[in-house]
């Protein structure tokens, strides 16, 4: 969990880019409010997720240790 914290405090752009987003389609374009909060929500969660991934080895990469 202090690693998703530290992921989303190194994400601080990615927050204040969606927010703007998410207001301009709000109350600009009159978006519905939950499709898009919730749109920007995910956005910011799978960048943040994406990031705290970053230098792990990916499950087709993991080394497999032969059988004698």
């Amino acid at each position: 969990m202090e690693k998703i914290l530290a992921s989303f405090k190194e994400q601080r752009m990615v927050w204040s880019w969606a927010t703007v987003i998410v207001l301009f389609l709000v109350f600009v374009a009159h978006a519905p409010v939950l499709p898009v909060a919730l749109g920007g929500a995910l956005a910011i969660l799978v960048v943040s997720l994406r990031a705290a991934s970053a230098g792990q080895p990916k499950p087709w990469q993991r080394q497999v240790i032969p059988r004698k």
